[in-house]
């Protein structure tokens, strides 16, 4: 399906549903869909699932869009994406009588933004320019004005600006291009008066968007997550659309005390309102303050199965009647049923709108009768703050007016935590991680035909700078799936694809991350749970679903990373520090792997290139295991299924001192003959899970369950005999293939191995690390 400027008319059709439930499912009447329904919730828990019919404004047109960017509601955004001629065309509304700008930029920071300043004169002549930032100061005029001013007025104090711009007008000095494949940042600005560009002291901001993607999204829920007041301008581009028929709203309210821990993962069950099939159409997680939201780092609801001999409802009703549980690797470490528990319906991450499928594409709801979800929440509370209080809200938008395809949601990525092949090296500027979901993987989950992906979700934690989804048939990397060079961990949008993008078996996937951990002190930062740790994941929404698929995730299991670059011969999970630990090495057991790898490491320029060329081009292993419901098999056969990725050896764990890699050897020694003297022992004791982690993220045996998980492995590697896909451009460059090869550091070659790039602080300079911690926020000490 592609998406193009004719508007796009959607029917909602939904019929009302009354239940009468012992998990005391009410009706409320929402009005205009306000998030404060939340009430007093008294102590921890759930605080009630909501029912009820709602009418939606629909977006028309998924290619038109409308922002409100001040918090006051003084400057509003509109913009049409025209790909038939690849041109983008704004109106942007102020309350004001001065000037208007508005601006692109990466990272919303004033130096090398691409900016346009324009209003009306005191005479009524409307004026504007094109210009660039090159510091703190007034933007300077372009040699090549690219931006075409169409209409201009002012009038009972607002000013309007209509105006458009090429996706790439090939001036590489003063303008950025606009790209399906960057965030970009919208800065804005507005003064009090023409005469002079003054300093606009609050009267600016900065607002992160994916300006051409499309959008289905209610304009209503979009304003909703906006919280901001429209009612003194008037919207331009019509983008508020038709009225849809009655649709019913599932509403999944929770109310939590976080506890004094950095992070909290918590599973609870709840019963769907329907018992014969509807399609979920969209949904919104919604809160009742920024402190809420900030609190939050994703939400997940899985679909959940029954056990053999039993139906869901008698798997699953006596858990949905409880306050659920911490949820963490295996299902030892989580409430009753949450092994039952892995199919996603929902994915929500720091930052998420709306979303809404396209009308042909539906995610199943009560397809087998009765029917329970799992919500997993993230908490994040990293000041480690008490009387933490959180409310959350999951709107599921549903309809009993059945959609042409089922939809389903798959995980492609890096498997962590539990492994430790999620490394980044100290003070890193751009490591790359990859995941892989290999041809055999594929082979074996989609069906003849393929799979059609029609949404994605790029998910990394704070070091994450960009991430891409890619696709290789044949020996070929064809376009990629998805990608932002430009990441932003607190904006991670649910991204509808303006071309869906077919994914045959025997395809291979690969999720690739680029992260920057200069701003980490200096430590190795290491896959994990926490918000400060990390992921590489890439969720697709595609259709037709496959039940019981979830994830295809790999690892490194080969000894020539693991046992010469680590030294780690076995990690286990510390259940009350919510980390991976090393347990050999005896002498540095009960060290988490990223102290480990931290102090007893010399991240030395040899140990760097070794290390990033090992998770680029190191053989990897595929896991893409499938839930069967109902099935017979005996569990205690189970995890003999799983391939173990942490047994692993050290030749060198009776040395001393501090690991140095030697490139000649290929592995570690050590120059002295014992540990430093501040050397801490932690004992193994309550809170660890001894036993095997396998790939998968769940332990074997027992703790497994009575489901049959159908374990698919593949070893496979990225070889560089294949051929590299490279966008194409108008300006110059034609696009085509290279060498994977050339990929390592963003295809800057040999470059990536400049001792500099890898240099801590101090050798950096105090200067270096200042610059960076006051760019992180742009351009607050900007002019613009």
């Amino acid at each position: 399906m592609a998406f193009t400027a004719v508007s796009v008319l959607l029917n909602f059709l939904g019929g009302n549903v009354t239940t009468s439930s012992p998990l005391n499912i009410t009706t409320t009447n929402f009005g205009n869909l306000d998030v404060g329904n939340f009430g007093n919730a008294g102590n921890s828990g759930n605080v009630g699932n909501v029912v009820n019919s709602v009418n939606l404004q629909l977006n028309e047109n998924p290619l038109r869009h409308t922002r409100t960017l001040d918090p006051r509601g003084n400057y509003r955004l509109e913009w049409e994406v025209d790909w038939k001629e690849e041109r983008v065309i704004f109106n942007v509304t102020a309350a004001t009588r001065g000037y208007i700008g508005f601006g692109l930029s990466r990272k919303g920071k004033m130096s090398g933004a691409d900016i346009v300043i324009g209003g009306v004169d005191k005479n009524g002549k409307p004026y504007f320019s094109d210009r660039h930032a090159i510091g703190n100061q007034l933007p300077v005029l372009d040699q090549s004005q690219d931006w075409t001013l169409h209409e201009a007025w002012e009038r009972g104090g607002l000013t309007f600006l209509s105006f458009s711009r090429p996706f790439d007008t090939c001036d590489k000095v003063g303008d950025l291009v606009i790209s399906e494949n960057s965030l970009v940042s919208v800065i804005w600005a507005y003064g009090e008066n023409d005469d002079e560009l003054e300093y606009h002291y609050e009267r600016r901001g900065v607002y992160d968007l994916y300006l051409l993607d499309p959008n289905l999204a209610p304009q209503s829920l979009i304003d909703r997550f906006n919280r901001r007041s429209m009612a003194s301008i008037p919207p331009r581009l019509g983008v508020g659309g038709s009225s849809g028929a009655a649709t019913n709203l599932f509403r999944i309210q929770t109310q939590r005390t976080v506890p004094l821990q950095d992070t909290l993962y918590w599973c609870s069950f709840h019963r769907v309102p329907t018992t014969t099939k509807h399609h979920i159409i969209g949904y919104d997680v919604t809160f009742p303050s920024e402190t809420d939201r900030r609190h939050v780092h994703h939400v997940l609801l899985h679909r959940c199965v029954s056990q053999p001999g039993s139906t869901t409802a008698q798997t699953l009703s006596q858990s949905s009647l409880n306050d659920g549980g911490p949820c963490y690797l295996t299902d030892a470490i989580g409430p009753p049923g949450f092994a039952f528990c892995r199919e996603l319906s929902v994915v929500w991450g720091v930052g998420g709108t709306a979303i809404f499928f396209p009308p042909h594409v539906g995610l199943s709801m009560s397809e087998n009768g009765e029917e329970y979800f799992m919500l997993q929440v993230h908490y994040d509370n990293p000041n480690l703050l008490s009387n933490l209080r959180i409310s959350s809200s999951i709107d599921l938008y549903y309809t009993s007016t059945l959609r042409q395809n089922d939809g389903g949601i798959l995980n492609i990525g890096a498997t962590a935590p539990g492994t430790t092949n999620l490394v980044i090296p100290p003070s890193s500027i751009d490591h790359v991680i990859t995941g892989h979901c290999a041809s055999r993987c594929t082979q074996r989950m989609f069906p003849s035909q393929g799979i059609s992906v029609f949404a994605t979700l790029l998910h990394t934690h704070v070091t994450g700078r960009a991430a891409r989804l890619r696709q290789f048939r044949g020996g070929k990397e064809l376009p990629w799936v998805i990608a932002d060079d430009n990441f932003n961990f607190n904006y991670q949008q649910i991204r509808l694809l303006p071309e869906e993008k077919r994914i045959l078996p025997g395809d291979h996937l690969a999720a690739r991350c680029v992260y920057d951990s200069t701003l980490r002190n200096g430590s190795v930062v290491t896959g994990g749970y926490s918000t400060r740790e990390e992921m590489c994941l890439a969720f697709m929404f595609y259709y037709t679903r496959i039940p019981g698929t979830y994830n295809c995730l790999s690892d490194i299991q080969e000894a020539s990373y693991t046992e010469n670059l680590l030294g780690i011969r076995n990690t286990t999970f510390d259940l009350n520090r919510r980390e991976t630990v090393v347990t050999n090495p005896t002498e540095v057991s009960g060290q988490t792997v990223s102290n480990y790898l931290t102090n007893y490491l010399e991240w030395d320029l040899p140990l760097r290139e070794e290390v990033q060329k090992q998770h680029l081009f190191q053989t990897q292993v595929s896991n893409c295991p499938t839930l069967e419901s109902g099935s017979n098999s005996n569990p205690s056969a189970i995890g003999n299924n799983f391939r173990n990725s942490l047994g692993l050896r050290n030749q060198n764990q009776n040395q001393g001192g501090k690991f140095r890699y030697d490139p000649v050897t290929m592995g570690l020694s050590r120059p002295s003959t014992s540990f430093p003297s501040n050397f801490n022992n932690f004992n193994t004791g309550a809170g660890m899970l001894n036993g095997r982690v396998t790939s998968s993220g769940l332990t074997g045996g027992n703790n497994m369950g009575p489901a049959t998980w159908v374990d698919n492995l593949e070893a496979t590697r990225l070889s560089t005999g294949l051929r590299e896909y490279q966008p194409e451009s108008k300006c110059g460059f034609k696009g085509g293939y290279g060498s994977v090869e050339t990929e390592k550091r963003g295809n800057r070659g040999k470059e990536q191995y400049d001792d500099r790039r890898y240099s801590d602080y101090d050798s950096r300079g105090e200067d270096y690390r200042k610059n960076r911690l006051n760019n992180q926020f742009g351009y607050d000490n900007s002019w613009f």
